[in-house]
């Protein structure tokens, strides 16, 4: 694996919604397929200038629509059950009136009654339309191919009607859980920086406290001793700014093999495939916590803005060079071009800045599919695992 050979900006854009696909419920693509299924008895209707048959597909097909663009809505069971019924009644009177056209007729009804009644129905229902418009298929025509291709065609419609608006639900549950993994990880974040904060600051800022009223005690019968509390506010002061400073960089309590582990879980409950590799590289300390640091990060930004479903995390030393890659699936929103740097984000700013004071580089940037982050920083003298 090539080291990171440049540094670009990192993605942190907002978190994405669904795609608008995964937001169109079943009943959009009944009313898709209204056009296709009424196609043919509407040119049959036209071409024998029967106005009646022609006003009952045109009824039909508006009693379908009307059906599937209220259907599941807060408070309207009733009244697209009852559409149902009227379309199954419409379905019956146009067979005894014409007698045909029930290859087209059937699946639409399935279609009717996928997206207008309640879904623990909807599959016996659609069975049972099914069924028998096959015996009845079978029946007319005494052909048993008749008959099964009549039965397939008007299940697989209503049956793909309630797959697509179980598989939209689910989306969409999908990615709620998602933005809460990725709220919960940002709320125990929050929470272990308030401790170290408190941890931290509590006994300096107490020490300094009393050391400043020593001073102003001594500060005019003995210049030495008021000399020395002031060296010592100095020196504490120093201390408590560096520990700030690891705590905001996340460099206490943050292990690489920890955060390695971390994102394999985290990342299996959002669903996401991870694969973690050269978990046995040995690190210095600094580019340890840099990598642990870059990981926490990599592994909040899948969950909070890609779509990924896949994740591979690398970590490798070679040639006085440790690196670690962080690649994903999730194709980035938009017509970005393979290569393309991401936009900059200002919450990781620092990331980049720290591997910079190590000497390393940082890099962020679309794949083929999928998005890649990396940060490289020279080693000496260390040894890797594999």
């Amino acid at each position: 694996m090539s080291t990171v050979a440049r540094s670009a900006p990192l993605r942190d854009c907002e978190a994405p919604a669904p795609p608008r696909v995964a937001r169109l419920s079943g009943r959009w693509y009944a009313v898709a397929w209204t056009p296709v299924l009424l196609l043919v008895p509407v040119v049959a209707a036209a071409q024998r200038l029967d106005v009646l048959q022609l006003l009952a597909v045109l009824l039909l097909g508006a009693v379908h629509i009307t059906t599937a663009i209220i259907g599941r809505r807060a408070g309207a069971r009733r009244l697209t059950e009852a559409l149902v019924a009227v379309a199954v009644l419409m379905v019956i009177a146009y067979q005894l009136l014409w007698d045909e056209h029930q290859v087209f007729l059937y699946p639409l009804l399935a279609l009717t009654m996928a997206v207008g009644v309640h879904r623990r129905l909807a599959p016996g229902l659609i069975s049972g339309i099914a069924l028998s418009g096959a015996v009845a298929a079978g029946l007319t025509s005494a052909r048993l191919a008749d008959a099964l291709v009549f039965a397939v065609i008007t299940y697989m419609a209503g049956f793909s009607a309630v797959l697509i608006d179980w598989l939209s639900r689910t989306t969409v549950q999908l990615a709620a859980a998602r933005e809460h993994l990725a709220r919960s990880a940002v709320a125990e974040e929050r929470a272990r920086f308030s401790r170290d904060l408190h941890d931290l600051l509590g006994h300096s800022l107490s020490v300094i406290v009393v050391k400043a009223q020593a001073v102003r005690r001594f500060a005019a019968t003995d210049p030495a001793a008021t000399a020395e509390h002031a060296r010592g506010i100095e020196e504490i002061g120093r201390n408590a700014l560096e520990e700030v400073r690891e705590a905001v960089a996340g460099y206490r309590e943050v292990v690489l093999a920890d955060e390695l582990d971390s994102a394999r879980s985290t990342l299996r409950d959002g669903g996401v495939r991870t694969e973690v590799r050269g978990t046995r590289t040995v690190l210095p300390p600094q580019i340890d916590r840099l990598f642990a640091w870059t990981v926490r990060e990599g592994v909040t930004n899948i969950l909070r803005h890609s779509p990924a479903r896949s994740c591979t995390i690398r970590v490798e030393l070679a040639s006085g060079v440790a690196t670690l890659e962080i690649i994903d699936d999730g194709r980035p929103a938009g017509p970005t071009a393979e290569g393309a740097t991401a936009p900059t984000g200002s919450g990781l700013a620092g990331l980049r800045e720290r591997a910079e004071r190590l000497g390393g580089v940082l890099a962020a940037d679309h794949e083929a599919g999928g998005f890649r982050l990396g940060v490289s920083a020279p080693v000496t003298g260390m040894r890797s695992g594999t």
